[in-house]
């Protein structure tokens, strides 16, 4: 079975996706399946030093990643009273503890002064809590920095992962910011929470998804929870393109199949998908 876990070790501040307010970018709480398969195929590609098309397929069928105090709990996505929940965090707790916020400008190359209207703040996830926060009994399992748990199906080339990379992720990977280290490669697989059944995915019904699901008109089923738009982009050439776009029910939410029918998907960056 060519499921395996992977466990990373943030070693520095993270900013993933880029949902901004004002002159502040938020960051996403988890590492989604798609950003997690940018970051290994470009780690791949830096060691190889060779591109191939077929490496983009590599480590396709991901998952997203989710924090753990510990290296081996995951702090499950889950929606409570409305608000999205890691574990027993709220949202905003997970922002309180985990969450800080840079402030950059744009600098003028001739003078040095900064930009007018070029001041903008963007969230980070620290490794660890902020200092105010850390000897609170609700952090008292962290141990050492955050980690981050997910799954990958992969058959081949499974020597790169042995050999625990490092990898960089978000969109500032720049100046100390974005590395991951692989520090666990197993097969200690929590089937139920992620889904597998032998190489398939079968939505467990009424559970919380660790997946973002499609939506779409064939798709039988109903939820609870958040829909959100996907963008898929494409930067190999100078001007990025939109490769994928579509709508998807939020990691966390609760699914139920209007038929009673067992349903089934495809695992692709960290989503479920049912078209073709």
């Amino acid at each position: 079975m060519p499921w395996y876990k992977l466990v990373f070790r943030q070693n520095q501040p993270i900013h993933i996706g880029s949902t901004k307010w004002g002159v502040v970018k938020e960051t996403d709480l988890f590492i989604s399946g798609q950003t997690m398969w940018g970051a290994l195929t470009n780690a791949y590609y830096q060691k190889n030093s060779q591109y191939d098309e077929n490496d983009e397929n590599k480590f396709k069928t991901i998952s997203n990643f989710f924090p753990s105090f510990d290296g081996k709990n995951i702090l499950k996505p889950s929606y409570k009273d409305g608000e999205f929940h890691l574990g027993d965090f709220s949202e905003e707790e997970f922002r309180a503890y985990f969450v800080d916020t840079y402030v950059q400008t744009a600098v003028e190359p001739i003078n040095r002064k900064a930009k007018d209207k070029s001041l903008h703040e963007i969230d980070y996830i620290l490794p660890r809590p902020k200092r105010e926060f850390q000897n609170i009994e609700k952090l008292s399992n962290l141990q050492n920095n955050l980690h981050w748990i997910g799954i990958v199906f992969i058959d081949e080339d499974i020597n790169f992962l042995k050999e625990k990379p490092k990898i960089y992720v978000g969109s500032d990977v720049r100046y100390g910011f974005g590395e991951l280290e692989l520090v666990e490669l197993g097969k200690d697989i929590d089937e139920k929470f992620w889904w597998i059944e032998g190489d398939k995915i079968n939505i467990e019904q009424k559970e919380h998804s660790p997946y973002f699901i499609e939506l779409n008109i064939n798709s039988k089923i109903e939820f609870e929870g958040e829909v959100l738009p996907i963008v898929e982009m494409d930067f190999q050439k100078n001007t990025p393109k939109v490769n994928k776009y579509g709508f998807y029910i939020n990691v966390g939410s609760k699914i139920n199949s209007l038929d009673g029918a067992p349903i089934q998907g495809k695992l692709e960056k960290g989503k479920i998908i049912f078209s073709q």
